[in-house]
């Protein structure tokens, strides 16, 4: 296609612009890889040499209010307060993830009987405020923690309460929680994200009843940044595959996501926080299991999901780096065994795409072209076969291929077919996250 000078200026001027106003951070929609798993081994030596050697850029970890604030303490939102007994293998653990160059993820928990009249961890705390006091002293207690997870699975009556089947009083009761937690946490840092929903596959009220009771008493949803869901699976991870009921596993995580949209009038982010499946034998935790090859399967198949989600999941999480301690019921869901031998999974998951491995990518208008012709750099963070695409839906308009070094520059050129069409530059590199860039061509 031949263009006149204007014409091209005015070319290269919209992409140049489109391009700017969606960011140049590589990692932009970008699934993180996350993982729950220990600071130490069992034999004594540290973890953090195998979650780097994995590519993991989130580690998951939990903490307990009616553990660390069993009295009620004068100055709640002092993490000084003498009243609480914060843990302290939580804040070694936080400094090593930090450390070792890895973002943490905190899940919060717990109801103290001062705050529920005595009912039990699991009971909603009377005063909402108690809780939300609770989140600003843990997030001055971990200034490094920016993301938060509101208590954990509340869709079910063994994890929240209350909870009634097909009944919105869990929902709405939870809704409150995480408002005030939100509002708290915000107030602290801008920086925080507040990850709300924290629903399990199944449950008293089911995934998709829970997101649509979910609402504050004006009838509004609550606060948050992005929805968490543990997606553990009961077939073979598929986007093809169709939804059972209420149900939402991960192949059911495209509808999920839409059905979240609804809910809050806008895309929502799904932070993935617990995925798994046991190798060899049930347990106590879980039935369903797979051999140890089919468990890598899994794996591969999870992280391709979420990947191939882009800005709809932020981070999908694998529970658990060790296998439990063995005795006839205990749940092989690690990706090494107690005795630390490596499992087929493991191979699996340090293959598996993450945002620390994801390339830096800049688009341009080629200047001077007579063609529609866009310059893609790209700078890969590990050596291998780059795969770049120019896709205008879901058809590929043109690729390329090539090999890159770490660190160092590559450009390849694309060319469009027509104008006045939304195109998006996908690259794949080895170990890295998709990297998708939008643009459209006037």
């Amino acid at each position: 296609m031949v263009l006149s000078s204007r014409v091209g200026r005015v070319l290269a001027t919209v992409a140049s612009v489109v391009i700017a106003a969606l960011g140049t951070a590589a990692t932009a929609g970008a699934a993180e890889k996350a993982i729950w798993g220990p600071a130490q081994l069992p034999d004594g030596s540290s973890a953090f040499a195998l979650y780097r050697e994995l590519g993991v850029d989130t580690l998951q970890m939990a903490i307990v209010w009616s553990d660390i604030a069993p009295v009620r303490p004068a100055s709640p939102r002092d993490p000084a307060d003498p009243a609480y007994r914060w843990p302290a293998q939580v804040a070694a653990e936080v400094a090593g993830a930090h450390n070792a160059g890895l973002r943490v993820a905190m899940l919060v928990t717990g109801t103290p009987n001062w705050a529920n009249g005595g009912r039990g961890p699991l009971r909603v705390p009377d005063n909402r405020r108690d809780f939300a006091d609770f989140m600003t002293a843990a997030a001055r207690r971990y200034p490094s923690v920016h993301r938060w997870m509101i208590w954990g699975e509340p869709n079910r009556d063994d994890r929240f309460l209350p909870n009634v089947k097909r009944d919105p009083v869990g929902p709405r009761a939870y809704a409150t929680l995480l408002d005030a937690a939100y509002g708290a946490l915000k107030q602290r840092s801008a920086s925080n994200k507040v990850i709300g929903g924290m629903t399990w596959t199944g449950g008293t009220v089911n995934p998709r009843d829970f997101v649509r009771w979910m609402r504050l008493p004006n009838g509004k949803p609550p606060r948050l940044d992005w929805f968490g869901h543990n997606p553990f699976p009961f077939r073979f991870p598929s986007l093809a595959a169709r939804p059972v009921g209420g149900f939402r596993d991960i192949s059911d995580l495209d509808r999920f996501s839409r059905e979240i949209r609804l809910a809050y009038g806008r895309r929502v982010p799904l932070w993935l926080s617990e995925y798994t499946i046991q190798s060899e034998r049930g347990s106590d935790l879980f039935a369903t299991f797979v051999s140890e090859p089919d468990q890598a399967r899994y794996v591969t198949a999870g992280y391709r999901i979420a990947d191939e989600l882009g800005r709809r999941a932020t981070g999908l999480g694998w529970l658990s780096l060790i296998d439990e301690p063995p005795t006839p019921t205990s749940a092989n869901i690690g990706l090494m065994t107690y005795g630390l031998r490596r499992k087929p999974s493991y191979a699996a998951f340090a293959r598996a795409p993450s945002a620390r491995f994801a390339p830096t990518v800049s688009v341009r208008r080629l200047a001077g072209s007579a063609e529609l012709s866009l310059k893609v750099v790209l700078r890969p963070r590990l050596a291998g076969l780059m795969r770049v695409a120019l896709r205008r839906g879901t058809r590929v308009v043109d690729h390329v291929r090539a090999l890159g070094r770490i660190g160092v520059a590559r450009t390849v050129r694309l060319h469009a077919r027509r104008t006045g069409a939304l195109y998006t530059v996908v690259v794949s590199t080895a170990r890295g996250a998709t990297v998708r860039k939008r643009l459209r061509l006037r």
